[in-house]
């Protein structure tokens, strides 16, 4: 008699990638939920909240470091490699917010949903990576749903679709650099996001400075012609108590959801590869617009 397939264990490359799935959905539907309480609160300034997230994965390591309880990775990667990957992440996050905000919410998914077939196309032309007919269709018949239920509108603008297309590049070349970069050196998916944290706590700092640290638009003035929307202005507001409480525990709690999303990302994209990962991603856009709807309902439909 067939003896039955073994079950995948938690230790085995399937049972782990099952996990950092698993982890990866949880924790990135609750940042983004957790990210809006704290954009709701006044700090909408994504830059800086990022490089708060990059400096505590940071210290979180070094923490780990001086206690033994973390290994550096035995072949040590070069320094413009771990910039490259670093910067690749952090222009994948900016231009994202910076298509989102020139374009429609439907172009944005639609962007979202062209990572897939991108990615496709520089893992064959650049690392000869082919996948089966069966794999393609099955992406088709998924990126169809996903199309059909999250775009409403497209509207699309020659600016946006600039920062569209460089948003899809970055992101694809970010999720294939983090399997082939732990590959070719022989790390984990946490000696990778060690790795690179420095790097993307700089690029992110010099972004919030570039754009989030100073009134830059006559919008952002208020009535007696004041600085009102920045994250120096933000830091005064709550200096003199005009902010709400808690809102230094809410970012600190997306700095721990930030560090267990890279966690599980690193590590998912190390033990599959960057197309399962964007399948597991249009698994929590899914949950976040349920998520969304519970917990943040419009007030037509309370």
């Amino acid at each position: 008699a067939r003896s039955a397939p073994a079950r995948p264990t938690l230790g085995s490359p399937m049972g782990a990638a099952t996990w950092y799935a698993i982890g990866n959905v949880l924790s990135s539907v609750a940042i983004v939920l957790v990210n809006k309480r704290v954009f709701a609160a006044g700090f909408h300034f994504p830059f800086t909240l990022s490089f708060f997230h990059f400096c505590f994965t940071v210290v979180f390591y070094r923490l780990l470091l001086a206690c033994n309880l973390f290994e550096l990775p035995s072949s040590p990667m070069p320094e413009a490699d771990k910039f490259k990957v670093a910067f690749a992440g952090v222009a994948s996050i900016g231009f994202m917010n910076v298509s989102l905000s020139l374009n429609s919410v439907g172009f944005y998914q639609v962007t979202k949903l062209t990572i897939v077939p991108v990615t496709l196309l520089i893992n064959f032309y650049m690392y000869t990576v082919s996948t089966t007919h069966k794999v393609k269709l099955s992406l088709l018949i998924l990126l169809a749903g996903v199309g059909i239920a999250t775009v409403s509108d497209v509207d699309l603008r020659p600016l946006g679709l600039a920062f569209g297309v460089l948003a899809v590049l970055s992101t694809a070349m970010f999720q294939i650099w983090q399997g082939t970069k732990q590959k070719e050196y022989g790390m984990s998916g946490t000696q990778l996001q060690y790795s690179v944290s420095f790097y993307q706590a700089l690029s992110s700092c010099g972004l919030s400075l570039a754009v989030e640290s100073f009134c830059l638009a006559p919008q952002q003035l208020d009535g007696r012609g004041e600085c009102s929307d920045s994250t120096m202005a933000f830091l005064s507001q709550w200096r003199a108590g005009r902010v709400p409480d808690g809102i230094v525990g809410t970012i600190l709690a997306t700095c721990f959801l930030a560090l267990l999303v890279n966690w599980c990302s690193f590590g998912l994209i190390g033990k599959t590869s960057p197309i399962t990962f964007q399948v597991v991603g249009h698994a929590k856009t899914c949950l976040v617009l349920i998520g969304g709807d519970v917990f943040f309902p419009l007030a037509g439909d309370a």
